[in-house]
């Protein structure tokens, strides 16, 4: 029983020697700031609309690492509502740098700006890829319609690859959510980005191919999709091409050698010159997007209450 006493004594005075460490509490201010604001064209001054899951990175300043002492970023990403707004209630007061990534619909330079403690407005000024003007929506004779042109954004865009009349039962609606892309009047290639060309799409939503989509009676949400980007001719090229036959008859002649994989047979493809995306910019391809509109009971309006 001494023995015990005495182990429970030190495990007490131990204890107490450490208590003021161990329920010390964490004495570092919590998140003091919020901000919100707008991605905005800078021709235009709109909002640059975009899609669920679109970000913007910013470098947060000011932190040094402990053991070099060298400045170091922090990164955030602050997401993009669809109508380019965007908010964020958990910051910290500080200064901060805007930094575009890859995969953005639009260009923009490095822009440094402060977020004061409570809260705080900071819109940003981007060139989309490119602008989807004057879009007009209508339903009629179970057809949507949607008329507009597009305009290049920058100098370099130079082809708007590929336009969609997107159609889904959601308002995120976009190029990835789509139930009508097979529909033929709802999609077109290689237009001339400048802001003259009058584009026209449809959704037929009595085709045979859209009937399961259009069966109930219920709301859909329809964007315009339009990817913009630098476009030059690929030239023909060929290429040996390694196929599934093994030539059997010639690995045997050749006294069954170890490399066996050499001896499949190989036939050479023709690849034609094509008008693609040349990769100099929007190399992901990302797509540029009308507001987004909803129909229901056969009428049109769009929706605003992001």
């Amino acid at each position: 029983m001494k023995r015990i006493i005495s182990i429970l004594s030190c495990a007490l005075a131990l204890m107490t020697a450490v208590s003021c460490d161990w329920f010390e509490l964490d004495n570092q201010e919590g998140w003091n700031a919020k901000v919100q604001g707008k991605i905005l064209d800078a021709k235009t001054g709109q909002p640059v609309q975009s899609e669920q899951g679109a970000s913007i990175t910013v470098i947060e300043q000011g932190w040094t690492d402990p053991v070099s002492g060298n400045p170091i970023s922090q990164n955030q990403s602050w997401r993009i509502k669809n109508d380019g707004t965007y908010r964020n209630d958990l910051v910290f007061a500080g200064d901060y740098v805007m930094n575009t990534v890859s995969g953005a619909n639009f260009v923009a330079d490095p822009v440094s700006f402060k977020l004061n403690k409570g809260d705080n407005t900071v819109d940003f000024t981007v060139n989309p890829y490119c602008r989807i003007l004057n879009p007009v929506v209508t339903y009629e004779g179970g057809k949507i319609k949607a008329t507009f042109t597009i305009e290049a954004g920058i100098s370099q865009v130079n082809n708007i690859g590929t336009v969609y009349l997107c159609v889904y039962p959601d308002r995120f609606v976009r190029n990835g959510y789509n139930k009508c892309k097979n529909d033929p009047g709802a999609m077109t290639k290689n237009v001339t980005p400048d802001g003259k060309t009058q584009v026209t799409l449809y959704v037929d939503t009595q085709l045979d191919k859209n009937a399961d989509e259009f069966q109930y009676n219920r709301p859909h949400y329809i964007r315009i999709a339009a990817v913009g980007a630098h476009y030059s001719i690929v030239p023909e090229w060929t290429e040996e091409v390694t196929t599934d036959e093994f030539d059997m008859e010639a690995y045997l002649a050749a006294g069954m050698p170890e490399d066996w994989w050499n001896y499949f047979k190989k036939i050479t493809v023709v690849h034609p010159a094509e008008y693609a995306n040349d990769g100099s910019i929007n190399v992901s391809n990302a797509y540029n997007y009308s507001p987004v509109y909803k129909l229901e009971n056969g009428t049109i309006t769009e929706v605003t209450d992001w």
